[in-house]
């Protein structure tokens, strides 16, 4: 019955938007169902749903792309988790903001970093053409190796990045702030320090 609720599901919210569509496609076939808004795709048939980006029939370019199939592919029992993640998705393609958010964070774990918690929210929000997005990340664990330090990032319109080391209890407006400012550089800079103390970290602080 999975399908049969994903197919009705996913045709209400097809034919009920009018001007701005959930989904530009629609189709069944050989027994899975199939939407699509910008390359994201989510997938049903009996056993579950999958949702991804295909890069490789992107057609809305704007300048360099983060996200892939490998990065966001994801399966699920749950309808309503499904399209959460798909809107989640779509988000991303539409914002760089969002995209460099998703992409930070699969690298991370891809990586083996772990955390036990994160906080995330807007700075400088008076419009979305000036918004920046603000993730710290606490309780880091490397390579089964914790951590005393958190980490706090912003993500910028212009494809840019800001990230600061920050100790876990810090006295004051305490961070060494890291020297790049390119999302994968930074994740090279994470992966190839050394330090698990903040005090270790070899930049100024600033």
């Amino acid at each position: 019955m999975l399908i049969e609720k994903l197919k009705v599901t996913l045709f209400n919210l097809y034919c009920s938007t009018g001007a701005n569509p959930f989904f530009e496609s629609l189709y069944i076939q050989n027994g899975k169902i199939t939407a699509v808004n910008k390359n994201v795709h989510i997938e049903g048939n009996e056993e579950e749903i999958i949702v991804f980006f295909d890069e490789s029939l992107y057609l809305y370019p704007k300048g360099m792309q983060y996200l892939t199939k490998d990065n966001t592919y994801k399966t699920f029992q749950s309808i309503n988790f499904a399209l959460e993640y798909f809107q989640y998705i779509v988000r991303a393609i539409n914002d760089i903001r969002f995209e460099l958010y998703h992409y930070f964070l699969y690298k991370l774990q891809k990586n083996g970093i772990k955390n036990g918690s994160w906080d995330f929210h807007y700075t400088n929000n008076e419009n979305m053409e000036s918004m920046i997005l603000n993730l710290s990340i606490f309780d880091l664990i490397k390579a089964d190796e914790k951590l005393y330090f958190n980490i706090e990032i912003l993500f910028f319109k212009e494809n840019k990045c800001k990230m600061r080391f920050i100790p876990v209890k810090p006295a004051w407006n305490e961070g060494k702030l890291c020297p790049k400012r390119d999302v994968n550089e930074i994740i090279e800079y994470i992966l190839n320090l050394e330090a698990n103390n903040y005090d270790d970290i070899p930049l100024i602080e600033s």
